[in-house]
């Protein structure tokens, strides 16, 4: 009977025993599992800590376009102008010994090969100081006050009796093409130049070309010289083709260009200082190019 209450009991601890190794609750030896308890401060296993969110970087600002009027690509009296036109003082240039003329026979022969070339001379500087001049730069209204350095440049009779009526017309109507035209001065119109570019400065304003020249790299061809009247004084004709350029501002490239405006003319001039008494011009915007 004992025997039998012993191997009833060895038989029940065998099967406890088992059964709680089967269901993972602790080792054989006795331990907990690790898996199973929670990690202490000896522990070797550490928690993983969460990744912090990071913030984008910001996006760098956009470079705003640089100031026009800031800027002074190029600066002095005429930039660019042919060798042999010496600027004899502050503002003045001499076109005379960059000018070759071709006279005809008959102006030889009325008033001499000297009094030719002089004519020459000053249907280049009337071009280049007075029709390429600073009131270029649009503007929303004139003044007759604005062309007294054309009316320098005139004969008596220009001056008094054929000018002040083409002055009146522009400074009636300063957005009438021929108007302006009939001043014998380039006068563009603005606000800007077209083509996405801008003048210099704030609109309607020559405060952008304040220390810098209005226009840049005159050119012009061979002046031609004719007999237009003979007698006291004498008239000449002379003929040429002149250009200039404006310097503006393009936004798109962040660079200085220019603006050329090309000039076909024909001039009477009366002697015997040869100041001019008419003109025929025509005009010709060519577009933009790099200024250098």
């Amino acid at each position: 009977m004992k025997t039998w209450v012993v191997k009833g009991i060895t038989t029940l601890v065998l099967v406890v025993a088992v059964t709680a190794v089967g269901l993972g609750l602790t080792g054989p030896d006795g331990q907990v599992r690790p898996s199973d308890r929670s990690p202490s401060a000896g522990s070797e296993e550490t928690a993983t800590p969460e990744p912090e969110p990071t913030t984008p970087a910001p996006e760098p600002t956009p470079l705003a376009p640089a100031d026009p009027t800031a800027l002074s690509p190029v600066t002095g009296t005429w930039p660019g102008r042919p060798d042999g036109t010496p600027e004899v003082s502050p503002g003045v240039v001499d076109w005379c010994p960059a000018v070759q003329v071709q006279v005809s026979d008959a102006a030889r022969r009325a008033v001499g090969e000297q009094a030719a070339a002089a004519a020459a001379c000053r249907a280049v500087a009337f071009t280049f100081e007075a029709r390429y001049s600073r009131l270029a730069l649009p503007r929303e209204t004139f003044a007759a006050t604005d062309f007294a350095g054309v009316e320098d440049q005139l004969t008596e009779r220009a001056r008094t009796s054929t000018y002040p009526a083409r002055v009146a017309a522009v400074v009636a109507s300063p957005r009438s093409t021929a108007a302006r035209e009939g001043t014998g001065v380039v006068l563009l119109d603005g606000p800007g130049p077209g083509g996405g570019r801008q003048f210099f400065g704030p609109p309607w304003s020559e405060t952008g070309y304040a220390d810098r020249p209005v226009w840049v790299d005159p050119t012009w061809s061979v002046v031609t010289i004719d007999l237009q009247r003979g007698g006291s004084p004498p008239l000449l004709s002379a003929r040429l083709e002149a250009s200039a350029g404006v310097p503006v501002w393009n936004p798109a490239t962040a660079a200085p260009e220019k603006l050329t405006v090309s000039t076909t003319a024909s001039y009477v001039l009366a002697g015997p200082d040869w100041r001019v008494n008419g003109w025929t011009l025509s005009q010709d915007v060519r577009g933009f190019t790099p200024l250098t």
